[in-house]
């Protein structure tokens, strides 16, 4: 198992700016120019405390079936967390603004997302090392999925737990990852 907790998470600018225009959020409605809307990024970056825990199981694997989401060689767990301290500065916004709550929304599942990104990199050089690519990774959101994948990663360790059916703190995400044997390309035959 490998735990990387204070790594610098970047959260990029121009891909919030796209999920929240996919999300049909106008940010100059809601008064963020490009300076307010860097210093509203600013202040969440510094709410976030990233931490990511993350192992592979070998098959065979009593719990494969429930948590890898195609059959391969393996299967890898990833664990992100944006900390304690992110979800009370994104509620703190809920009685101001509907949209602006909803943008701390898009910040958060991008900083999630930029959180597994930077596991699957390192999981990935683990996986070429074995011939193989990973799958795409597959939310868990199921609580009996949840509750197997925590209690395999041993979540205490990055202050994650299960919490009437969900994860604890909210700016959590739970994600597998499949091993697959990467072909290799044939060469033809001679005459």
């Amino acid at each position: 198992m490998r735990k990387v907790r204070g790594f610098k998470l970047a959260l990029r600018a121009a891909e919030v700016k796209r999920r929240a225009k996919k999300a049909g959020l106008d940010l100059a409605a809601l008064g963020l120019g490009d300076d307010e809307f860097h210093k509203l990024l600013a202040g969440a970056a510094k709410t976030i405390a990233p931490a990511v825990l993350f192992e592979t199981f070998k098959h065979p694997d009593a719990d494969a079936s429930a948590l890898s989401p195609i059959p391969g060689l393996a299967y890898s767990l990833v664990l992100a967390t944006l900390g304690p301290g992110f979800t009370p500065a994104k509620e703190s916004t809920r009685e101001s603004s509907a949209e602006l709550y909803a943008l701390w929304g898009i910040v958060e599942a991008a900083a999630l997302d930029e959180a597994v990104r930077f596991a699957a990199g390192l999981l990935e050089e683990e996986a070429a090392k074995e011939t193989c690519t990973l799958s795409p990774w597959n939310a868990i959101a199921e609580p009996a999925a949840l509750e197997t994948a925590l209690r395999k990663l041993d979540s205490g360790k990055i202050e994650v737990r299960l919490h009437e059916g969900r994860l604890d703190p909210p700016a959590t995400a739970a994600v597998s990852l499949s091993w697959l044997a990467q072909s290799r390309a044939r060469r033809p035959k001679k005459d």
